[in-house]
């Protein structure tokens, strides 16, 4: 039997359904142990209550701990406390323990188990605060984030979040591989895809349908863009996708650019970066290889 990769994932779920698809594919496969959930950003509370929905129909919610994590960047935390705060965008959900009781199970499984995988879905929030916390336990870690776009002169939406927590995962000297914007946009659904989805019979295919529809229906994209279910496809299915190291830094200051993953190379020279921020980024995806993979594994076609 094969040493499964155990993981937590740390997740913004509510918002795009790709959260939803990425926790499905982590629960449904067999190269993947699901060891918790943390929640992060904005209504923290109901992102967990929401996660242990979802592990309730796929018959995982006695094994897997759904923690809410912090809700506001970390540029407004003092003295590492969170200043009170309840965003009023979504609706409310009753407190579920306190954000640092994610941290400190991220800081706590991965001091116990080393080889355990951080899946970051969302800002990095709950993973910067685990640094600040525990630099030597953390430094050791293994990070795979959805974040950045490499190849662009603008922010991708994780980041722009909070680009401080960025900042500091990147610089945390953890082993870092980020997916980002410019290959995370190469894997969208097509309506005949989405149609597929929609039509499904099965307890979980139902749910995810419905959390499709709700997301086609009321975004703004009217699409499905599978940005998070790429990063357990790196876990899973690692030759999806295609990695090259290079040195980045975020952008803290910028009117127009702050959030911005910046490569620090030119064609004339090459900077000298900190050790610490050198991440390993996705270049290349075989996109219709991961739509296959995301149809066999959550719904048998």
């Amino acid at each position: 039997m094969m040493d499964r990769i155990k993981i937590i994932i740390d997740t913004d779920i509510g918002d795009d359904v790709d959260d939803a698809l990425a926790i499905a594919l982590a629960i449904v496969s067999p190269e993947i142990e699901l060891l918790g959930i943390t929640t992060v950003y904005k209504n923290t509370n109901l992102r967990a209550s929401l996660a242990r929905d979802m592990l309730r129909v796929f018959g995982v919610a006695d094994s897997v701990p759904v923690l809410p994590g912090f809700s506001q960047p970390i540029r407004y935390h003092v003295d590492d406390t969170v200043i009170p705060h309840q965003c009023c965008d979504l609706k409310t959900a009753p407190l579920e323990g306190k954000p640092a009781d994610a941290v400190s199970f991220i800081i706590n499984t991965v001091r116990d188990c080393p080889e355990t995988v951080i899946v970051a879905i969302g800002p990095m929030t709950n993973i910067a605060m685990a640094i600040k916390l525990a630099p030597d336990v953390m430094k050791n870690a293994s990070i795979i984030a959805m974040g950045g776009a490499f190849t662009a002169v603008y922010p991708e939406y994780n980041i722009m979040c909070d680009p401080e927590a960025a900042h500091i995962m990147i610089n945390s000297g953890a082993d870092i591989s980020m997916i980002g914007l410019d290959v995370t946009t190469k894997c969208v659904l097509t309506k005949e895809d989405e149609r597929l989805i929609l039509n499904q019979t099965s307890d979980t295919g139902r749910y995810l349908a419905r959390l499709s529809g709700i997301w086609i229906e009321t975004s703004k994209a009217k699409k499905i863009t599978l940005h998070d279910p790429l990063t357990v496809a790196l876990i899973a299915s690692p030759d999806i996708l295609s990695l090259r190291k290079e040195p980045v830094r975020i952008e803290l200051e910028g009117t127009f650019t702050r959030g911005l993953t910046a490569l620090c190379r030119t064609p004339f020279r090459q900077r000298e970066p900190y050790p610490e921020s050198v991440v390993s980024i996705a270049d290349g995806v075989n996109s219709m290889k991961m739509r296959d993979f995301l149809f066999s594994r959550l719904f048998g076609i």
